[in-house]
């Protein structure tokens, strides 16, 4: 079970990997635009400067040392105390009071605000405030004049309710004067209130201490090199997420196992997209390469389809179709017929795509009679048929001769071809009709395997027709052209065809995914490439060679 979850890992960490593989445009363009724009914004913006100033809130109560009275604020909890002052720092009027301090005209009490931040330094009983401001020197007669303001602020505050009283005394004295009870008991009282009260003016001074006027400012804004580090991550976790996100709307299959579960069916072979230097040539690996490794993959379909056809009895008409166009099931058919033949049976290739034949394109029989002229009875069947040397391999080079096998020339079967011909108009009324059935099953009766090209099978019903005259259906379908709906209403299609259906092959799997991608090129080595290398080998090694 260890295993089994360890594996399950790997495959979701490769699964994870393929998206952001075939999603690396959406990431890489994610990742240059949102750094570039932070960047661009940040050149955009004015530039900001930020000056700091502090005031130490003492505890110490002398007053109340002094009269013996106790000092309730000494209960208050500290966070709730360091709240209380960092609100009572931001109220309009302490912002007011700054700005008369500096003598500035032209900013609100609201953009001051907005430009300042108040907080106490961490457990410390010091706040700090910080102005930001475009200029650099008005940013710290802010500050200074924002603390000295707040100081003030919190002195009016304690002094205020003790000077409030005196003067309450003072008023009622004065009102005693003029009654003439100067010397009364009640006057006497009160002269001694004033006094107390007065002594507590004295001593019960503010609170809070300017510690640190506004320091040096510095520039804060803009930051385009930290902003643009910042847009890259954001760039990145932003790639990621469409990334995913658009390959969860995509419905293309890009897997071969997801299309088996799809159709239902057996995977015959992966074969790979056509060598770079083929470009868009007609060239088929077969003929051009008939040993390097994008040929092994054909090879493999063919013994894995010998072993599908096992369970047919007599199974010799094989049709080959796919859901839609550029799947390349066209390549296939021919390139099958090529491996067939080379393994020494006597193979036709049929193309009954009479709606974009290929087959004649890949062997140059453009203008050969085909399977039209036949029925119409213009030619005979075995005019008709274009023998295929298996002799020489038609290269993107030219001919190349075909390689010998442990010293010996190879001895392979025969490959015929029966091209279109004509386009009929009609090809839909003309694959069902009976002379066709009459040429295929004399095909049939004449060749180990006939191989028959037939147009995709959801855009046309042509292949559905012609299901009636094969053994077994072969289907081609390529990752990234296929999706999950296409193969869903493919795989109802074949239930109703009273067919066997062999497997599918999958085309444009890439190298490393394909049969020997992975194994290395000395396993497609022609034997006379060997001997020259051994032979150059002997050479440098200062042997004899004769």
């Amino acid at each position: 079970m260890a295993e089994a979850s360890s594996q399950q890992r790997d495959s979701s960490l490769a699964g994870y990997l393929g998206v952001l593989r075939r999603r690396k445009w959406i990431l890489i363009t994610c990742a240059i635009l949102v750094p570039a724009a932070a960047f661009g914004f940040s050149l955009l913006q004015a530039s900001k400067y930020q000056s700091s100033a502090e005031a130490f809130i003492n505890k110490q109560n002398i007053a109340s040392a002094l009269t013996g009275i106790s000092d309730t604020t000494l209960y208050i909890d500290e966070n709730r105390a360091a709240e209380t002052q960092v609100n009572l720092a931001l109220l309009p009027v302490v912002a007011q009071e700054a700005l008369k301090g500096a003598g500035i005209t032209d900013m609100s009490v609201d953009d001051l605000l907005a430009e300042s931040t108040v907080a106490s330094k961490g457990t410390s009983d010091i706040l700090e405030f910080k102005v930001t401001d475009p200029r650099p020197a008005r940013a710290r007669r802010l500050a200074t004049a924002y603390v000295r303001a707040y100081a003030a602020y919190r002195g009016a505050l304690d002094t205020g309710s003790v000077s409030r009283a005196r003067l309450e005394v003072q008023r009622t004295m004065a009102q005693l004067e003029a009654q003439g009870k100067k010397g009364s008991p009640l006057y006497d009282t009160l002269v001694a209130k004033e006094q107390q009260l007065a002594t507590l003016e004295t001593l019960k001074t503010s609170r809070v201490i300017v510690v640190r006027r506004g320091s040096e400012a510095v520039k804060v804004a803009p930051k385009p090199v930290r902003n643009a580090v910042l847009g890259l991550v954001l760039g990145l976790v932003l790639g990621v997420g469409l990334a995913f996100a658009v390959d969860a709307l995509d419905t293309r299959v890009r897997d071969a196992n997801e299309v088996a579960e799809l159709l239902g069916l057996t995977m015959l072979a992966r074969v790979p997209p056509p060598p770079k230097d083929f470009g868009k040539s007609d060239h088929l690996v077969m003929l051009a390469r008939p040993t390097g490794a994008d040929a092994e993959a054909f090879r493999m379909l063919r013994t894995n389809l010998e072993f599908a056809r096992l369970e047919g009895e007599d199974m010799r008409t094989i049709l080959i179709t796919s859901a839609v166009e550029r799947e390349g099931k066209s390549t296939t058919a021919a390139n099958l017929a090529i491996a067939e033949a080379r393994a020494g049976r006597n193979v036709v290739l049929v193309d009954l795509d009479l709606r974009r034949p290929s087959i004649g394109r890949y062997f140059k029989l453009l203008h050969a009679s085909g399977v039209t002229d036949v029925a119409l009875g213009k030619v005979a069947l075995d005019e008709a048929l274009e023998h295929v040397d298996l002799s020489l391999g038609t290269g993107a080079n030219g001919s190349v001769a075909l390689p010998a096998l442990n010293g010996r020339p190879q001895s392979p079967g025969r490959l015929d071809v029966l091209v279109t011909g004509p386009l009929p108009p009609d090809p839909g009324e003309f694959v069902g009709t009976r002379k066709l059935a009459d040429i295929l099953s004399q095909l049939r009766a004449c060749y180990d395997l006939v191989v028959l090209d037939t147009p995709p099978i959801l855009l046309v019903g042509d292949a559905m027709t012609l299901a009636s005259n094969a053994d077994g259906i072969l289907l081609v379908t390529k990752l990234g052209v296929a999706t999950r709906p296409m193969l869903r209403d493919l795989h109802r299609m074949l239930g109703a065809v009273p067919v066997p259906k062999l497997g599918y092959v999958v085309t444009g799997s890439t190298r490393g995914e394909g049969y020997g991608g992975g194994y290395g090129g000395s396993y497609y080595t022609s034997a006379g490439d060997r001997s020259k290398r051994q032979t150059n080998q002997r050479v440098r090694e200062g042997e004899t060679v004769t």
